[in-house]
């Protein structure tokens, strides 16, 4: 699971790019610490996925307390303060930033909220590169395929 603050743009996108490199052979799901659950992916996110082939446009926000977060068996955030949010209420949970996931400092990637299209389809971009070395730990500790 993907989390970051209202699981309308960050996560959201985590959960789709992963969804089209994994396939259905992997459980991938995202949330958000403050997410209005039910709520759509910002029109930017959208357009956005669209011009890197991937349809966001039925995306809805969960929220993190009414998801099934305590059933995964990894959960990537995209902001550290988000891992230390979660971790109160399920401290059993592997947690940690993608970055941090991968090796990578800072830790955080960041909100492309309030940006413009330029400022969203570069955080798209950094998601995507971030979870190509995220299949690749997994598929090498033979987690994935």
């Amino acid at each position: 699971m993907f989390v970051c603050y209202a699981n309308t743009s960050r996560s959201a996108m985590a959960e789709a790019i992963f969804k089209e490199m994994v396939g259905d052979d992997v459980e991938v799901s995202s949330s958000g610490i403050m997410a209005r659950t039910g709520k759509k992916s910002s029109d930017l996110t959208v357009e956005v996925c669209r011009s890197h082939g991937i349809d966001l446009s039925d995306h809805t926000a969960t929220n993190f307390r009414s998801s099934d977060i305590g059933e995964m068996d990894l959960v990537l955030t995209l902001e550290e303060f988000y891992t230390e949010k979660v971790r109160i209420y399920y401290p059993d949970l592997e947690i940690c930033t993608i970055k941090q996931f991968i090796g990578e400092y800072p830790p955080d990637i960041g909100d492309p909220v309030g940006g413009d299209f330029k400022v969203y389809d570069a955080c798209f971009c950094e998601i995507y590169r971030c979870l190509e070395k995220v299949k690749a730990v997994l598929v090498e500790k033979s987690l994935i395929q």
